[in-house]
């Protein structure tokens, strides 16, 4: 077990533990460069190809999400004309005949699904569910 440096208490660069090993001349201090060239070789052919495969998938991540934004939104309604549209601007208190979305049914994923009103919450929780994939590797 390592004991308990006391070198010089209001130093901030010395350890609070000492050394595992016996002899305290054998500290090798080295940058993180160093470290890196040391024990994990140079900058390769293999860590290119490493780099790049990682960085395609955090740029397939990047589209998934730019589409959940543009599909996800709730487009623009308008009332149906001769019908009367006096709700507030919430088309939750209105029957469904007495309104219409500008853009048709197909405008995005919340008017194709009618996702809205007491269904809104089923947007946030597939963009939920989506991302707790993601962080656990699942894309």
């Amino acid at each position: 077990m390592a004991e308990i440096s006391s070198s010089h208490p209001h130093d901030l660069r010395s350890p609070i533990l000492s050394p595992p090993f016996k002899n305290k001349t054998e500290t090798e201090k080295i940058c993180i460069d160093d470290m890196f060239q040391k024990y994990c070789g140079e900058f390769g052919k293999w860590q290119l190809k490493h780099f790049i495969l990682t960085s395609l998938a955090w740029g397939l991540q990047a589209f998934h999400s730019m589409v959940m934004i543009f599909t996800d939104r709730e487009p623009d309604w308008k009332c149906v004309s001769g019908m009367e549209c006096s709700a507030g601007g919430s088309v939750c208190s209105m029957s469904p005949e007495s309104w219409e979305w500008t853009g048709g049914k197909a405008a995005s994923t919340v008017s194709e699904w009618s996702l809205i009103c007491s269904d809104k919450y089923k947007v946030g929780l597939v963009q939920a569910v989506f991302f707790v994939g993601c962080t656990i590797g699942l894309e």
